[in-house]
């Protein structure tokens, strides 16, 4: 089937209906959000705070400078790697 051209006033309309329907939406989960938060902060408080302390104990670690660690000294004779590359091949003409 196809469908009918929609006319500008037509268009108008349904998108004022469909933003309406948006912000009826938006304000609901608003409230819902909030009725969560109030009803799940005295619980999660504790987490929440003990997550922080160890998340600040991490950053506080990483900011610490690394202890220096002493050089090696070399022991025996240090094997050298040969170097490995195309030779050319010598061609006889």
């Amino acid at each position: 089937m196809a469908r009918k051209p929609v006319t500008g006033s037509e268009l108008i309309q349904q998108l004022n209906d469909m933003v309406a329907e948006l912000i009826k939406e938006n304000r609901k989960l608003k409230r819902d959000v909030d009725r969560l938060t109030a009803r799940g902060s005295a619980a999660a408080s504790s987490a929440v705070e003990r997550s922080l302390r160890t998340i600040q104990r991490r950053v506080q670690r990483a900011l610490k400078e690394p202890p220096r660690r002493k050089a090696r000294k070399a022991t025996g004779a240090v094997a050298r790697k040969q170097k490995t590359g195309t030779r050319r091949r010598k061609t006889t003409e």
